[in-house]
């Protein structure tokens, strides 16, 4: 069996269950991992602030990889490397979704989340731990110059989720971590491409790391990974790239696959 040295897992949809908790089954498979040389790493698009509780429940001390991979974060919140959104483009995309009738967030690099006026759909990004703050200018040369990720609240059904990747995913990083979570980036941020940057610092061989998710923003961690699992409810394209599927994150499918094909 394969020697594996880093395990890498997404959060939501994956590591936790639908009522967003960390089970007794998968927070003892990653705790048994540790104890038997296999680093853990989480790989997810949500802040520093909302996983915290899960790096401290699990003990991790390696950096996290968060906001879909533009902010490399140690558990402790300390900032290691960051991509920001290219300031050249983010008024023209601010105004063009508000004049749209949508109301974006946009999170900055210590982890804080804003918007300018709250939409019904923000309820997701809330029940999921974040915290969003109202502000009267998202406009400001503050945000120009700090914002790292901007959110989009809408499903794939919706009309403009089709016009944002049309319209801009030649210039930027377009990319679906969730049923209601639809993240606009630097192109150069992605999971895969900082969880790059985290195996070359700790020397480790691509083929020495296992990755789990179920998103499609967990699409370029699978392409970095020696062995990929998605659990049952992932997405259909990244379900396609897996070499295994697990149980559903409702059924503690990480723990599950853990326990049967890891240790």
């Amino acid at each position: 069996m394969q020697k594996y040295r880093l395990l890498v897992t997404d959060v939501d949809g994956t590591l936790l269950d639908h009522n967003s908790k960390l089970t007794e089954l998968n927070k003892r498979a990653l705790m048994d991992c540790i104890k038997n040389g296999i680093d853990v790493t989480i790989a997810t698009g949500k802040t520093i602030d909302s996983i915290m509780f899960i790096t401290r429940e699990l003990g991790l001390t390696l950096p996290q990889i968060t906001m879909s991979g533009a902010a490399i974060v140690t558990p402790e919140g300390k900032v290691l490397d960051v991509i920001n959104f290219p300031s050249q483009f983010y008024l023209e995309f601010i105004r063009n979704v508000r004049s749209k009738g949508y109301e974006p967030t946009i999170a900055t690099v210590d982890g804080k989340i804003y918007c300018r006026e709250y939409s019904e759909n923000m309820k997701h990004i809330i029940n999921a731990g974040e915290n969003i703050i109202k502000v009267d200018d998202i406009e400001s040369d503050f945000f120009i110059k700090n914002v790292v990720s901007i959110s989009v609240p809408i499903s794939a059904a919706d009309p403009m989720d089709a016009y944002i990747r049309k319209t801009f995913s030649s210039i930027l990083q377009v990319v679906r971590s969730g049923e209601y979570f639809f993240d606009i980036l630097n192109l150069e941020a992605s999971k895969g491409n900082a969880l790059k940057k985290l195996i070359k610092s700790l020397n480790i061989k691509k083929e020495e790391v296992v990755s789990f998710g179920d998103s499609p923003n967990d699409i370029s961690l699978f392409k970095e990974s020696g062995y990929k699992i998605a659990v049952k409810n992932s997405f259909p394209e990244l379900i396609e790239i897996a070499d295994i599927v697990a149980d559903g994150n409702y059924n503690s499918g990480l723990g599950k696959i853990i326990y049967a094909r890891i240790l």
